[in-house]
């Protein structure tokens, strides 16, 4: 098992005699188990599409073997490497950073909201790869994707705080053609985010 999470559990699977990564979504026993059903089902297509879109696109994710609706599994390319988050602790931290930023745009750019970039959901290995879709959507709304450059802003903030990290990722990310409105968005974000913090 490589994690087990709130939405679903991750394991390193051997498929068709390579290595591959099972994610099975969890169950709410909680609901009825038709709308149960129909949410898990709805959120593997979803999720499924979104990877596909980026494979299309040329983005780098993992690639996509297999759904199986019954079993609320998706299985996708295993990538061997490090996290995001451990490649930020060395010193070629500032070329990740940029990487990370260029890969994000590129989701963006495709209509594509991540929806949780934290460090942990990038993995490093004979290049930068985006992954964990599970929460990802459809949209091209800047405030969405503003909210994803606040994600991985705060993740960063959190876990290393120490490189000063934001302005290397938001110069990096302002190089795309279409970033000055998120950019914009992002800062209101923020000093919404500040002003909710004074009042308490």
């Amino acid at each position: 098992m490589i994690f087990r999470g709130a939405e679903a559990v991750v394991e390193k699977i051997e498929w068709q005699g390579s290595s591959a990564i099972s994610k099975v979504r969890n169950k709410r026993s909680y609901r009825h188990p038709d709308l149960e059903k129909r949410l898990v089902t709805e959120r593997l297509r979803s999720e499924s599409r979104v990877i596909e879109r980026l494979l299309s696109g040329g983005v780098l994710v993992p690639a996509l073997y297999e759904v199986n609706v019954e079993k609320s599994q998706i299985i996708m390319e295993f990538l061997e490497g490090i996290t995001l988050e451990k490649g930020l602790r060395t010193g070629e931290y500032k070329k990740y950073l940029v990487s990370t930023a260029k890969l994000l745009s590129q989701i963006h750019s495709l209509g594509i909201v991540h929806g949780d970039p934290t460090t942990s959901n990038f993995v490093i290995s004979d290049d930068l790869y985006a992954i964990d879709f599970g929460l990802s959507t459809f949209n091209d709304d800047a405030e969405s994707r503003a909210s994803d450059l606040r994600v991985f802003l705060e993740s960063l903030e959190a876990h290393h705080s120490e490189i000063l990290g934001r302005e290397i990722f938001l110069e990096a990310y302002s190089v795309w053609n279409s970033s000055k409105e998120v950019l914009e968005a992002l800062e209101v974000l923020e000093l919404r985010g500040r002003y909710n913090l004074m009042r308490g």
